[in-house]
């Protein structure tokens, strides 16, 4: 696989997540909470998985599976912190401060790897962040940090943190058997968590609006768990840290632009601006605008 193939697959993986967003709202809001939801979703990923690639899985060597269930444990933080901090905050704040793990991905490759990431990365980066910025938050309505906020701080420096380690990882282990054993620990986990705050989902098999819920939650959890996490790992083969991060942040993207077109979302001008600087945060990060100023220049004064 190219690197322009990993892209895409990172791509495609921020479109599963932006549709997440719209069909955790649907499931939501009839009458299942985020535990369920977390629960079903990661365990319908993971059935697939092992039903899919399970001659890949069990061949796992050892090393293979430990840093899977580790990675497992990372990503079940982030998805923690960030669910439990949006119960104390508002969803401006908490979608502010989790796409903060675009900024904080240079850093932690600095801090733990010694190694600086290129300026026209740090550039698109920056720009990317801003445009979720001006797409996620309601500056009407954002509030002053509170506990909530710190939560949601741990949580966005554990999806930077596994964006880090998984990258690491990914280079030179099976990605399909790196990802089915942190799905394995996150369903586990997330079956823990629900069991504590609230039991299993009441579920009438004759009813169908009560059907149709859990089977748009095990769809959500083939397309944005199973596809969405495997098409990340993949992709992180061919590209760098920071490079994923602004590519699956494209979900905050894609989120609003799907709520728009099926839930008749308002548009406005602000949308609309952030969405053409996340969108140039993108070109950036493929560009090096700065070399091709140095290049021009120097061509100009070779021609004079």
């Amino acid at each position: 696989m190219n690197r322009n193939s990993a892209r895409i697959l990172l791509l495609s993986a921020g479109v599963f997540w932006g549709f997440g967003f719209v069909v955790n709202k649907y499931i939501l809001n009839n009458g299942w909470d985020d535990s369920q939801l977390l629960f079903f979703r990661f365990f319908s990923a993971l059935v697939f998985m092992f039903l899919i690639n399970w001659r890949r899985i069990f061949k796992a060597n050892k090393e293979t599976i430990i840093e899977g269930l580790k990675l497992g444990f990372v990503l079940f933080a982030g998805f923690f912190f960030q669910t439990w901090g949006l119960e104390e905050t508002t969803a401006s704040n908490n979608a502010l401060i989790t796409a903060g793990y675009i900024v904080f991905l240079p850093i932690i490759v600095l801090i733990f790897d010694k190694r600086l990431v290129k300026g026209k990365t740090i550039t698109a980066a920056i720009v990317t962040f801003l445009g979720i910025v001006i797409i996620s938050v309601d500056f009407n309505n954002f509030g002053a940090f509170n506990q909530g906020d710190i939560l949601t701080f741990i949580g966005a420096l554990f999806w930077g943190f596994h964006i880090f380690l998984q990258g690491k990882h990914a280079k030179d282990k099976d990605p399909i058997a790196l990802m089915a054993y942190q799905l394995l620990v996150v369903s586990i986990l997330a079956f823990i968590a629900m069991m504590i705050r609230s039991n299993l989902p009441t579920i009438d098999f004759g009813n169908w609006d009560s059907l149709k819920v859990l089977i748009v939650v095990i769809v959500i959890g083939f397309f944005a768990s199973f596809l969405g996490f495997t098409f990340q790992l993949i992709g992180q083969k061919y590209t760098n840290e920071t490079e994923t991060a602004i590519l699956i942040s494209t979900e905050s993207l894609f989120g609003p632009i799907l709520g728009i077109l099926i839930y008749s979302d308002p548009f406005n001008t602000q949308i609309l601006i952030g969405i053409v600087l996340v969108l140039l945060g993108i070109v950036l990060s493929e560009i090096d605008v700065l070399e091709y100023i140095r290049r021009k220049r120097k061509k100009d004064k070779a021609t004079h």
